[in-house]
């Protein structure tokens, strides 16, 4: 992937914020939202959990995992395949760890029960369309009169590992 697409990647990312999770359970996929952190040096997207949480036993059961992201409002979509595990990287919880954390987990950052999932991508697509539906009335009704395609934005697919 050239540094380019990375960006635009990891801006998007940045932008929506909340992924959803999906994992398998008994041949079945289960979605959850999830508040993460990227670390744009490694490219990995961590997030906090509890370390008895139902995702914790399906990442530890089958670690192939997705993050998807959406914003219809901007008309950015996101979807990520990679792997996903368990941590208790005091460091990672430590970075991660906020006055949201403390509310969510009803505990502090240095309980048994405070752990981090570590998301590594291995492939990324995403779709980034103009943001304005006038930029994309625009576009379909210019591609009616020239008989052009019409620039409905970028679709890429990019290799993460």
């Amino acid at each position: 992937m050239n540094n380019d697409d990375r960006e635009e990647l990891y801006e998007m990312i940045d932008d929506v914020g909340t992924a959803m999770l999906v994992t398998e359970t008994d041949h079945d996929l289960r979605s959850r939202p999830m508040s993460g952190k990227l670390y744009r040096d490694s490219g990995e997207i961590w997030f906090l959990t509890e370390s008895e949480s139902g995702k914790v036993q399906e990442i530890s059961e089958d670690r192939t995992s997705n993050l998807t992201y959406s914003c219809p409002e901007k008309e950015t979509y996101i979807s990520i395949t990679g792997t996903a595990a368990l941590s208790r990287d005091a460091e990672k919880i430590d970075d991660m760890w906020g006055p949201w954390a403390k509310a969510w987990l009803q505990c502090e950052k240095d309980d048994p029960k405070v752990a981090a999932i570590r998301f590594k991508p291995q492939i990324a697509e995403y779709w980034a369309a103009p943001s304005s539906s006038l930029v994309q009335a625009w576009e379909l009704a210019k591609a009616n009169i020239t008989d052009e395609k019409p620039d409905m934005g970028s679709n890429k697919t990019v290799a993460m590992s």
